[in-house]
């Protein structure tokens, strides 16, 4: 039996994975693990009841499959680990692009408060702190993030984006913001192209129109857990393609990301 194991796993984070893999059938084992701030909380998952172990006391050698949510795991299992938003977004967009179809890439990506641990907390802390006229606790943001942006460091983003076939020799340029939207991940980009069936490609990818005025975060504050990433595409002169990209971050980016691990796995086997 494959034994599955999620570390960090009072984050929400957790709590998204759980609702997405949940139907995800084969003869698996789930495990939750965390420090003692979580351990002995319970989760209901697939009509069982799952206590979250101690991570001082959990022995994982046993483990097959790892969702290292909280960088907490050194073995051997196979091992997913949330990664940067953009290029997840990316490699399902274009990853079936030729080899240095993209020739060139511009644009910013600004990326929610959950992306960093206990963000949402904190963002919504900041806020609150404001409202009534204190100055804001800075961590985990470096400073003040409510009602205001930051900058992040766009190297390893970048580095990782040129692992793409489409944008192996890309001219990128991205700027990097961490933002105050607690869920949503929003990518506005310029893409030039080699190839006319590049541009086909990717404008058959949209899922709505572009327009003036469309919101970034759904009016609910969060989507469903099977909610794709939404795509707004348009085509510019020459060789140019605008595209607009936006999603959950934890739902249907780093949830759908682990439930593909766990599916490909259980098939392989």
């Amino acid at each position: 039996m494959t034994e599955l194991v999620i570390t960090g796993a009072g984050l929400g984070l957790c709590d998204s994975i759980l609702e997405v893999i949940e139907p995800v059938e084969g003869d698996y084992h789930l495990r939750l693990v965390d420090s003692m701030e979580s351990a002995g909380e319970a989760r209901r998952f697939q009509g069982r009841t799952v206590v979250i172990e101690l991570d001082t006391e959990a022995d994982l050698r046993t483990a097959d499959v790892v969702f290292d949510l909280n960088d907490a795991y050194t073995g051997d299992a196979l091992v997913f680990k949330p990664t940067a938003s953009l290029f997840v977004m990316l490699k399902r967009l274009l990853g079936d692009l030729a080899v240095d179809s993209i020739k060139t890439l511009h644009g910013v990506v600004r990326e929610p408060a959950v992306s960093k641990q206990q963000g949402v907390e904190a963002l919504a802390g900041q806020v609150t702190q404001l409202f009534n006229g204190r100055d804001p606790e800075p961590q985990p943001f470096g400073g003040t993030l409510a009602f205001n942006a930051r900058t992040l460091d766009e190297s390893a983003l970048i580095e990782s984006m040129h692992n793409l076939d489409a944008l192996r020799n890309a001219n990128i340029s991205i700027e990097r913001l961490q933002s105050d939207s607690f869920y949503t991940v929003h990518a506005s980009l310029w893409l030039q192209t080699s190839e006319a069936k590049s541009i086909d490609s990717i404008i058959s990818q949209s899922t709505q129109q572009y327009s003036a005025g469309l919101g970034i975060s759904p009016d609910s504050g969060r989507v469903t857990n099977d909610a794709d990433m939404r795509i707004c595409a348009r085509q510019l002169p020459k060789d140019w393609v605008h595209l607009m990209l936006t999603a959950d971050f934890e739902k249907t980016i780093w949830a759908q990301e682990a439930h593909d691990v766990l599916q490909n796995y259980l098939t392989a086997i």
